[in-house]
């Protein structure tokens, strides 16, 4: 939370704005109350997007999508500016940090609140799917940890289940590391992918990580699309329930009302008081967190930028950056609940405290594994096959070129006995080694090509499709001329061989990969 700047309104609506609470690229949340003091979120978009008629569409949905659900699940609407200049949109303000605000502060939840967690937005998401909504956005930013149980917020870009769609055909949009396969395609996307989301946002709550990585939206989506996820520190039981949502077909996963049944029989006994939905230690970060806050002093004067303000990030959503604060110390020497954990530290109900320095958790906290590489698809690693082949045909090439080399020199100094033999010997000694050379330089080529479009690298394609060009300029101009049958046949065969790797690398599949590993 910040202070207001002299460029904020002081008032949006019937709402005195006192603090903003985040930012992004679709615009910015403010912290207001009504006059009778209710504290409210008010998201004000920017003026530019305001100015586009098809956002002021989707915006309007927005707006209508969020009053279909109740309350139990989201933050109810309490009044909206969608005809206003900018458009505004004032929820009920939800007490309680987000996911992505909790997790980077404090690391992965405890099992037990990520199984709590996990039934929750099962419900939550029950809720959406029974009012033919398809949220489309599930991402830790986008879910409340409030006292009551985890909230979704967010339905800027949700669609009817009817198959009105307020985005162009084939435009991907949402959040490239929790996006399903089938929006990573452009493809039609309907209730199964929000369960794909809610099995990538259970992954990051119980490991710290985005399932499938980091790195360029490209690169994350091929590996959505292709890759498996990095599971490796989930608990099997929370495993099994993360896998099954993350399965690529999405008539494999399972439906909320099937997936809720999973967590309730696989996870363990919902236990504590029933004011309390997390555990106890989760529960007080919450409660720190989450208390309505006291009014924040309009600043006169522009605000320097703050550390843990979120990143801002093309098409509007808030990164789910990562605080680099510094703990802070309470009265008595205790961590204060709602700072930073000290480096390594993880949840420990038992110390007192949302967090314990422990020498296994500070090994963790200095080894981050580095994001799996991508397999090559089927198209790249058949192309590599056909290039080790026009290696292997290369060699015989050459083998048979010196052959027809050496029996030219012994049939020539049989029909010319008076020539010097050291002479004939010496030519032909010069012309093996010239095919020697010549055919290592093209071996060598295949060699390298095949290797290198296996890493990845799109320049490989390009240099392989040129000396193709090449090759078939020589060959069309030998066609007429004299030769040896042989020498003929194993260039046609290594010419096609090269025309099928050609395409090959040139399908969707392979471009997707060459660009990911950019």
């Amino acid at each position: 939370m910040e202070p207001l700047s002299a460029n904020d309104p002081q008032a949006v609506g019937e709402f005195k704005l006192h603090a903003r609470l985040g930012a992004g690229g679709m615009g910015c949340v403010y912290l207001g109350y009504s006059r009778a003091g209710r504290a409210v979120a008010v998201k004000v978009i920017h003026p530019e997007l305001a100015r586009d008629p098809e956002f002021r569409h989707r915006f309007s949905r927005e707006v209508a999508a969020a009053r279909m659900v109740s309350g139990m699940y989201t933050a109810p609407v309490v009044a909206d500016g969608v005809n206003a200049d900018p458009p505004w949109l004032a929820t009920a303000y939800v007490p309680g940090p987000s996911l992505s605000d909790v997790v980077s502060r404090h690391g992965p939840l405890p099992e037990a609140a990520t199984w709590r967690l996990a039934a929750g937005l099962a419900e939550a998401l029950g809720a959406v799917h029974a009012c033919g909504l398809v949220h489309r956005d599930l991402k830790p930013a986008n879910v409340l940890l409030a006292p009551d149980g985890p909230h979704v917020i967010d339905f800027g870009i949700s669609r009817a289940c009817d198959g009105t769609s307020v985005t162009a055909t084939g435009a991907v949009v949402g959040t490239p590391g929790y996006m399903s396969p089938e929006q990573a395609e452009g493809t039609e996307a309907g209730l199964p992918s929000d369960v794909f989301s809610l099995g990538c946002v259970l992954a990051y709550a119980a490991t710290g990580n985005a399932p499938f990585g980091t790195g360029s939206a490209a690169s994350v989506l091929y590996r959505v699309v292709t890759a498996q996820p990095d599971l490796t520190r989930v608990t099997p039981r929370l495993r099994e329930v993360i896998t099954a949502c993350l399965a690529k077909d999405p008539a494999q996963r399972p439906g909320v009302a099937a997936l809720g049944a999973m967590i309730a029989q696989a996870g363990p006994a919902v236990t504590g008081p029933p004011t309390s939905f997390w555990p106890d230690d989760v529960a007080q970060v919450i409660r720190g967190a989450g208390a309505y806050p006291t009014r924040v002093a309009p600043s006169p004067s522009p605000a320097p930028p703050s550390p843990t303000k979120p990143a801002m990030v093309p098409d509007g959503y808030l990164a789910a950056a990562t605080k680099s604060l510094t703990p802070q110390r309470a009265a008595g020497g205790q961590t204060s609940p709602m700072t930073s954990p000290p480096q390594g530290a993880a949840w420990s109900p038992a110390a007192g405290a949302p967090w314990a320095q422990t020498p296994a958790a500070d090994a963790l906290s200095r080894y981050t594994p580095a994001p799996p590489r991508p397999r090559p698809p089927t198209s790249v690693l058949a192309a590599a096959w056909l290039m080790y082949s026009g290696a292997a045909l290369s060699v015989l090439s050459t083998l048979v070129d010196l052959a027809i080399i050496g029996e030219i020199k012994t049939a020539f100094l049989a029909s010319h006995p008076l020539l010097p033999g050291n002479t004939v010997k010496s030519f032909a000694a010069g012309a093996s080694a010239g095919v020697l050379v010549a055919g290592g330089v093209v071996v060598a080529l295949w060699l390298w090509l095949a290797y290198a479009s296996k890493l990845g690298a799109g320049w490989a394609r390009t240099v392989g499709t040129v000396l193709f060009g090449v090759d078939t300029f020589l060959t069309v101009a030998t066609l007429g001329t004299r030769g040896i049958g042989v020498t003929k046949g194993i260039g046609a065969v290594v010419w096609l061989i090269a025309l099928v790797t050609v395409i090959l690398l040139w399908q969707r599949s392979a471009s997707g990969f060459f660009a990911g590993r950019r």
